[in-house]
C-alpha cells in the first residue's frame, strides 16, 4: 500500500476512516434531525437525541474484536 499512502495524506496510518466528506446526514432510523457532521458519537433515546458534548449525561465505550476471515 506505500503509493496509495503517498497519494492519500503523506503519512495517513491507513487505519483511520475518513468521515468528513459527509454533510447533512440524515442518520439510518432516527427521528431526529439531519446532522451536520460527523465528529462525535450521535444516540437517541425514544424519540430524544442526547447531547453529545454533556459529559455528565453522555457516556459511551468503544470496543473493537477481530473478525476471522
Amino acid at each position: 500500500m506505500p503509493p496509495v499512502r503517498a497519494k492519500l495524506f503523506g503519512a495517513w496510518e491507513m487505519n483511520w476512516l475518513a468521515y468528513n466528506e459527509a454533510h447533512d446526514v440524515k442518520l439510518p432510523g432516527s427521528s431526529g434531525p439531519a446532522v451536520g457532521f460527523l465528529m462525535y458519537p450521535q444516540a437517541e433515546t425514544g424519540k430524544e437525541r442526547l447531547d453529545s458534548l454533556d459529559p455528565d449525561n453522555f457516556k459511551y465505550t468503544i470496543t473493537s474484536r477481530e473478525i476471522k476471515a
